[in-house]
């Protein structure tokens, strides 16, 4: 399973249980508790901007970089 399904199903479960915590304590309506994890879970899986995994780029350490044939500068 790729990293970011395994951190979005985890985001899920602990939003989701930290909700039932704070409605156990307060009387909040329960059925958002779901939805607000399966926002924020859709959230951190997706990450439009960025915050929560690297951008993938192009460009690739050619086999010189790695060998030591070319000084790093």
């Amino acid at each position: 399973m790729p990293k970011r399904a395994v951190a979005g199903v985890l985001w899920f479960a602990s939003v989701w249980f930290g909700y039932e915590i704070v409605w156990s304590l307060t009387g909040i309506p329960r059925l958002a508790g779901p939805i607000i994890a399966f926002a924020i879970a859709a959230f951190v899986t997706v990450d439009p901007r960025a915050l929560f995994w690297p951008r993938s780029t192009n460009a690739t350490p050619t086999r010189a970089f790695e060998t030591g044939l070319v000084a790093r500068h």
